[in-house]
């Protein structure tokens, strides 16, 4: 299957350290994306790879009147001088590979590529998702699971955060950190946010930012959540909209309506 890389400038893989890859691919409520992209944009990663791959579903995005093709992109931010922890890279795109075939192989080439331009300098992938719930925790819990029980454990300290003790992770938000941890010789984690997907949201801010907030201790990532916590308001303020139209303020014209009214 075609996967083509464009590579925008050089890495010199010989003074990466400790590097890890972030992974948020669309997916329920855009979780793990707006995560990831909020920690993106916090940083300034730069552009680093625009990656080309023919099981994107044949959908071409326009933006401003201007035509693009379905990509993948990672970006790529240095060790700063102040805070000499981890280089990092960052997955993210407009969809997930659609066929089970273009997820294992997409997965694979990612990993094969991005080995050969670190020289097997990547230490750990983390990828992000959500996981739907019937139980809303406030804020959302992070279930977490992996390749390496001591990097699992190593997260499940942090507040909020759980074991996933079994269940299936579906797509490449599953496939891609397994494939690492277990052909790529790289430890794989997928962070899971609790969720109660509605169907008139394509958000979980609330969920984003427990990820985020893990991610940002874990790693010790200075990372403004002020996007986020905008996109939070502005579904609260939503909300409060909905259970006013359903809950109007009692008049005195209401108070012979009875107890079988409509409205209670």
């Amino acid at each position: 299957m075609y996967f083509n890389v464009d590579k925008k400038f050089e890495i010199d893989p010989d003074i990466l350290e400790n590097t890890i890859v972030l992974v948020g691919w669309p997916g329920i409520a855009l979780v793990g994306k707006l995560a990831i992209g909020s920690i993106k944009d916090s940083i300034e990663a730069q552009l680093f790879l625009n990656i080309d791959f023919f099981d994107f579903p044949p959908k071409s995005n326009v933006e401003k009147g201007s035509l693009e093709i379905p990509s993948a992109r990672l970006y790529y931010k240095a060790r700063s001088d102040t805070n000499k922890q981890n280089d990092i890279f960052i997955l993210t795109g407009d969809y997930q590979p659609q066929s089970a075939e273009g997820v294992f192989e997409f997965s694979k080439k990612f990993c094969d590529t991005l080995n050969d331009i670190t020289r097997n300098h990547v230490t750990m992938y983390v990828s992000t998702a959500a996981l739907v719930t019937n139980i809303a925790h406030d804020p959302p819990h992070i279930h977490v699971c992996g390749t390496h029980p001591d990097i699992v454990e190593s997260f499940t300290k942090f507040e909020n955060t759980v074991e996933m003790k079994n269940g299936v992770i579906s797509g490449a938000n599953g496939i891609l950190p397994a494939w690492a941890g277990l052909r790529a010789n790289v430890p794989g984690i997928c962070l899971l946010a609790e969720t109660i997907p509605l169907p008139m949201m394509n958000l979980d801010p609330k969920a984003s930012k427990s990820l985020a907030s893990l991610l940002s201790n874990y790693f010790g990532i200075k990372t403004d959540l002020s996007n986020i916590d905008k996109k939070i308001e502005e579904l609260e303020a939503i909300f409060e909209s909905f259970e006013g139209d359903i809950n109007p303020p009692i008049s005195d014209d209401d108070e012979g309506l009875g107890s079988d009214s409509y409205f209670r």
